[in-house]
């Protein structure tokens, strides 16, 4: 199954799977999550969704510029998904630029579905991940914080 995203056509989906037996779903990203055993993410904000439904993955990002990125990902940037960038730590396996080949995601998604201790080691990283973002509903406490120190500052 394939979760489309919102703006992109089927047309363009169906140009890269070809006449392979898979499913293009729209607008169903979280029932689509909830039953899955694992995936293969491109989009930031998804990748942080798949790791708040615990659902293991693998971070798929291809680009034309791929020798630039390898070189910025090996020298300048340490990690690129949000769930990486958040733990500070490599909890997915990124697979960018140069890394990013049939061969690669083949093998990741072998160790995802059936490496358990490298499945187990994911999900306690996604556990992390999740500490370190603080309970649910930080906006409404932010929001809440906000307007009691300007309260405070208009009463000073």
């Amino acid at each position: 199954m394939l979760a489309g995203a919102p703006g992109i056509s089927p047309e363009y989906y169906k140009r890269y799977v070809g006449g392979a037996d898979v499913k293009i779903i729209f607008n169903k990203t979280f029932p689509l999550l909830r039953q899955a055993e694992a995936a293969l993410v491109t989009s930031g904000t998804a990748t942080l969704e798949t790791a708040l439904f615990r659902v293991p993955q693998a971070v798929c990002y291809h680009t034309p510029i791929g020798k630039v990125i390898a070189f910025l990902k090996r020298h300048v940037l340490k990690y690129i998904s949000l769930v990486n960038l958040i733990a500070n730590r490599e909890v997915v396996k990124e697979l960018v630029a140069d890394t990013m080949t049939v061969e690669q995601v083949r093998l990741e998604l072998n160790r995802i579905l059936y490496d358990k201790e490298y499945r187990r080691q994911m999900l306690e990283g996604y556990e992390y991940m999740a500490s370190r973002l603080g309970e649910a509903g930080a906006p409404k406490h932010a929001a809440r914080k906000m307007v009691a120190l300007l309260r405070r500052s208009r009463e000073e």
